[in-house]
């Protein structure tokens, strides 16, 4: 499966695209039957993921839930968050040379959830990595079929293209919004622009690729008995990579050390490269840990081959004396 050349346009103009089957029934179905124990904080790995909010028997039953990089955790949401496929759309999309993962989200937005306020990934995913620009897209992969009555992500149709529209973390109530529309009408009055809301139907396994200055946000799940639940995987482009001087709670825990803005790569993978999976090493950032590890190893197996070939030549040698 690629990109073709009308995605991207409509990608480029609306600033969101529909993938029908990003995920099988069998993935999907696997991986939602996986939230509740993550919820009540069983994590196979026995890693803790670096955000979790929502804890069975403390938490009201019908609030928003959301674990943030929940990979580490658990391998049903590695199986599916560092997927090379869903890396390589991405970069059709945005014309990187390489894909790396950001973070990932698991979404349950149960029966009777509010709605979360309009906001840009930008705002908490891009400004963490540097250069900010054009460095993120989302992907939000339904697991469950979603529609307007359950809450589903919806969209400010072209709203990345808007000029002085950018929001910063602390401009939307986010989670437990009672008007969720209320920061992007903001942004369409500031930017002197036309604000037209796209409510998707998403089918279970189908993925929405938004880009990261898109304005997007979603409704009250106003049904009684159907959950919605989705991962959401932020990828970010391969190379350049670093963090801004600043640190923050959650990802200034990866800089290698204070101050700087090397990363410990190990936690940000690249999941795809053009070059190929062999090449794609030339695009870890040169000195970094990640860089000299995979150097390393490479080194180590190297040798394993000579040493296991040089014993084979022994042998026929011995062989060929008797």
């Amino acid at each position: 499966m690629a990109i073709s050349e009308s995605e991207r346009r409509a990608f480029q103009k609306d600033g969101f695209l529909l993938v029908e089957n990003l995920l099988d029934a069998e993935a999907a179905a696997e991986l939602r039957s996986h939230f509740a124990e993550l919820f009540a904080g069983k994590f196979p790995t026995g890693i803790y993921p670096d955000e979790w909010h929502w804890r069975e028997g403390i938490s009201k039953p019908d609030k928003f839930r959301e674990i943030v990089n929940a990979w580490k955790s658990s391998p049903l949401v590695a199986a599916v968050a560092l997927r090379a496929r869903t890396a390589q759309l991405a970069a059709e999309l945005m014309g990187w040379k390489s894909t790396r993962l950001g973070q990932d989200d698991v979404l349950w937005k149960p029966a009777g959830a509010s709605g979360v306020g309009y906001h840009q990934d930008s705002a908490y995913i891009s400004q963490n990595f540097v250069p900010v620009a054009e460095n993120s897209v989302t992907v939000w992969i339904a697991l469950d079929d979603a529609d307007a009555e359950t809450g589903v992500v919806e969209y400010a149709v072209g709203s990345h293209r808007w000029p002085a529209a950018k929001a910063s973390a602390g401009d939307s109530a986010f989670h437990g919004a009672e008007d969720e529309l209320s920061s992007v009408r903001a942004a369409a009055a500031a930017a002197k622009a036309e604000l037209e809301i796209k409510r998707l139907k998403v089918p279970c396994g189908a993925a929405v690729f938004h880009h990261q200055d898109v304005w997007h946000g979603s409704g009250p799940n106003t049904t009684k008995d159907r959950p919605r639940r989705a991962l959401g995987v932020h990828l970010l482009r391969g190379l350049p990579f670093g963090r801004p001087s600043a640190q923050d709670y959650i990802y200034g825990r990866y800089v290698l050390a204070e101050g700087s803005s090397e990363v410990n790569e190990q936690f940000f993978p690249i999941l795809w490269s053009g070059e190929g999976p062999f090449w794609g090493c030339f695009f870890l950032k040169r000195n970094s840990r990640a860089y000299h590890e995979f150097f390393c190893l490479s080194f180590l197996l190297l040798w394993c081959v000579c040493v296991h070939i040089y014993t084979h030549m022994c042998a026929l040698c011995l062989l060929w004396s008797l």
